[in-house]
Order: structure tokens, then sequence, then C-alpha cells
């Protein structure tokens, strides 16, 4: 039974742009996921240690956390969150039916054991069809989840731990005459703030894909005590020519962190097999910061001054004053994702560096899926990574480590799993909240790793 609950209806918003009063959440979209791995007839692990082939050894998780009960999703494990001393797991479900869906895990670690709570939380008032867990994110002591339709009725569910237990106490919605079947394409929080995207990332639009909105907004959210309202919204800014705005892709990925919201804006997304999706403008980052209780454009970002890939800005993350971002090429079969850092220093945005893998290993085409910063260190996924100490047909996946070392960030430590996990699935989803790192384990029913769970390390030490 869940407590009273706050439904916050939005009022219906003005189309042009607004400033907005203090107080403000990426769906690594279902859009773009990884490609699943090729077959495999075993699960895989961290290669022994010693190599000299390598500069950095594995360093495999301090725990496995498994689901205390069976689990239904198929991927079950996929999405994982770390939140001080609580660690939440869940995986991709659709339903079936009406009424309660998903099943997120909490874990909870009292005199140094992990306990978790055997009554896994389900999302309520859930309609046919509609996906939810299909993404984690922290905020505060706050976790967001969606319930997405792929049509209007999306909602945007606040959850967080009460008595051992995890309780919805919120959900952000859009009243129906201003509601969008885009609504929650990404989300973010720092736990007083939520930003809620509402680029249209569908696919398989036919004739429609190049009619999606070229100017959608990212909604902004404040809390007062256990009310969460909507302060307004921010769109791309305005070109000085005064042209229309063309920015279709304006809020594919968001972050949040205090007074510093930034926004993804690539010019396109990766290809489905089954359609190539619109160019849109130019790649940009669009950092917005708020200051005397509003919410106003910074800088903007562009991609074209360190790399021509299209892409940029497909995931970032931002913590204190620094913000990573991925680019990608979409265009070239073969190319390689990057990961650039940018530093706020002396009130200014500055680029600081590429984050570039230790010796030895090399990055793949999941390079940054998932991107992570907290206390100044960063967290690189990549499940298609493979080192010169890999030499199996298949590989886990890895995460990096960035921490800052005279003056330049460079990768310190290489998490890789000690407990077999599936082939390509370690890395897909990273959290961090330091010195833990939680990584999703998914459910492989084939390979028969059930029910799935997360890895967790300590890297205190």
């Amino acid at each position: 039974m869940h407590p009273t609950m706050n439904t916050f209806l939005a009022a219906a918003l003005a189309s042009s742009s607004v400033a907005l009063h203090a107080h403000a959440m990426q769906q690594e979209p279902p859009v773009r996921p990884v490609p699943p791995p090729p077959p495999s007839n075993s699960l895989v692990s961290a290669p022994a240690p010693g190599s000299t082939a390598v500069s950095l050894q594995p360093r495999t998780e301090t725990w496995v956390l498994n689901s205390p009960v069976p689990t239904v999703s198929p991927t079950w494990g996929y999405r994982a969150t770390v939140m001080g001393e609580r660690v939440f797991v869940g995986g991709p479900e659709r339903a079936v039916s009406p009424g309660a869906c998903g099943q997120l895990c909490m874990w909870e670690r009292v005199n140094g054991e992990w306990k978790a709570d055997p009554n896994l939380f389900q999302l309520d008032r859930v309609g046919t069809g509609a996906f939810v867990l299909q993404r984690l994110e922290r905020g505060g002591n706050f976790i967001f989840t969606a319930v997405d339709r792929h049509a209007p009725g999306t909602s945007v569910r606040v959850l967080e731990p009460q008595g051992g237990h995890v309780v919805e106490s919120a959900s952000l919605i859009l009243p129906a005459e201003a509601d969008l079947p885009s609504f929650a394409s990404s989300f973010a929080s720092d736990g007083n703030a939520v930003a809620i995207g509402s680029a249209d990332l569908r696919f398989n639009l036919k004739e429609e894909s190049l009619k999606r909105n070229r100017d959608p907004k990212v909604f902004l959210y404040s809390r007062e005590g256990s009310v969460w309202k909507l302060d307004g919204f921010v769109k791309t800014p305005a070109q000085a020519n005064g042209a229309p705005a063309d920015a279709m892709w304006f809020g594919a990925s968001l972050d949040i962190d205090g007074d510093v919201l930034a926004v993804g804006s690539p010019a396109t997304l990766p290809p489905r097999p089954s359609e190539v999706l619109p160019l849109s403008g130019f790649a940009s980052v669009q950092v917005f910061r708020r200051s005397g209780g509003q919410w106003m454009p910074e800088v903007t970002i562009q991609g074209m001054r360190f790399t021509q890939d299209k892409c940029f800005g497909l995931d970032l993350a931002v913590g204190g004053d620094l913000l990573a971002v991925r680019s990608f090429d979409p265009e070239t079969p073969d190319a390689l994702p990057h990961v650039w850092l940018f530093a706020r220093t002396g009130g200014q945005w500055q680029f600081r560096q590429e984050l570039l893998p230790a010796t030895g290993l090399a990055k793949g085409r999941a390079y940054g899926f998932s991107l992570g910063i907290s206390k100044g260190r960063i967290v690189v996924g990549d499940s298609t990574a493979r080192a010169a100490d890999e030499t199996g047909e298949s590989v886990t996946g890895t995460v990096f480590v960035f921490e800052e070392k005279d003056g330049k960030f460079v990768n310190t430590r290489r998490l890789m799993p000690k407990a077999p996990c599936g082939p390509r699935s370690f890395g897909n989803d990273v959290s961090i909240d330091w010195p833990l790192v939680a990584v999703g384990r998914p459910k492989n029913e084939r390979l028969g790793l059930e029910p799935g769970g997360a890895y967790v390390f300590d890297l205190s030490k």
C-alpha cells in the first residue's frame, strides 16, 4: 500500500521561451540502445591479473547483489543506481495489463552487510502497453523513473526510501490539453530540481519523422517540502538573426547539479536498422545556470570546435564544475565514440581534454554509453571495450575510472566483473556516489544467469 501521493498537473504552457524561477533531471532512451551482443554459449568474466600487456589490472567487484526473489523482466538488473548506502536495481518491462508493473529492489548497507527488501517495489497505475523502469536516475534522496506510454499520458514517478521500503511520493505529468507523446524522453535530477526533456526520440515514424518538433522544451520542476511544482521550461537559445530554431534533438541528454543544467543537442541520433534519423541544426551542448532565482543560458558548447561527430551531446554528465560529453560519428561504420571533458574555471567553461583509456585498454563503440561524475571522479562505461589481456571470443565490458593527477584526468582504474555476466553486458549502466560505484548485472536466462542484480565496487581503498 502506498501513501498518499502528490500528483502534479502542470498548467498549460505558452510556446515562447520563459525565464525560470528557482529550483529545477538522461534517458539512455529506448530509441538508441546498444545493439544486442551476438549469441554466445557461455558467461564471461574479467581476465586473470598479471598481464604485462596492460597498464591497469582488472579491479573486480567488492560485492555482488542478487535479487532475493525471482524476476520478470528478461533483462532485470540492466538498471542500477547507488545512493549513499543504498543500491537500487530494476529492469525494463512492458505492462501486459493495467495495474502494477515492474520490480525495483532496494539494498541497504547496515553494519557492513547489504540487506535487500524482499518485497520488490512495483509501479502502480500503469496502463497496458506502457514501459516501466527503462531508466533509473538518482537525485538527492530520490529515485526517478518514467512510466512511458510513447504517447500522451507518460509520467515521471518520484520514489524514495522510507522505513526500509521504496514508496512513490509524487508523479509528474502534463495536463491533457498540453500533453506531449515525447514527454520524459529524458530526465535528470539533483534532488531539489528535476529537468524533463521532450525531444521526440521515437523511431519508425516513417513520413512523420521529419515533422518532429524542431524546438522542443525541457521542463523544470522544483521541490518545496514534499510538493514538486513546475517552474517553467527552457529551449535552445534564440538565434541572433531571428531565424526559426532548428534543434530537433535538444534534450536528447540531460544532467543537472545544483545551479548547472546541461542539455545535449546532437545534430542527429545514431541510425536504426530500419531508418536514418533526420539531421537538425548543429551538434552542441547548452549550459544553463540558475542565478537570482532564474534559469538563464550560460554558454553554448559547439561540437564542431572539437570534432566532426554529428552526435556530439548524445550523452553527458555534469558534477560540480566538470562536464563530460560523449560524441559519435553515425556516418562511419567503424568510428569509435569520444568523451570530451570541460571544466568551469574563473566563471568560464573551458575545454580540458579528451578522456582516453590507459595503455593496453581499447575503447569500443559503446564507450561513454553511460557516464557519471561524483566528487571530482568520472566513470565511463563501455560494454564493448577490449583490452590486450582479453583474448577470448567474447568480452564482458569495462568501466573506466578517471581521476585528476598533476592537472590532467587519467584512467586510474579498470572495473570488471569477477562474478560472470553475459557477453557485452557490463558497463551499460553505471552509477557513482564516490567511493561506491554500482554497475548493472542483467539477467540472462539463456545462459543461466538469474535473477539478475548489480556489481558494487568500493573504491575507498
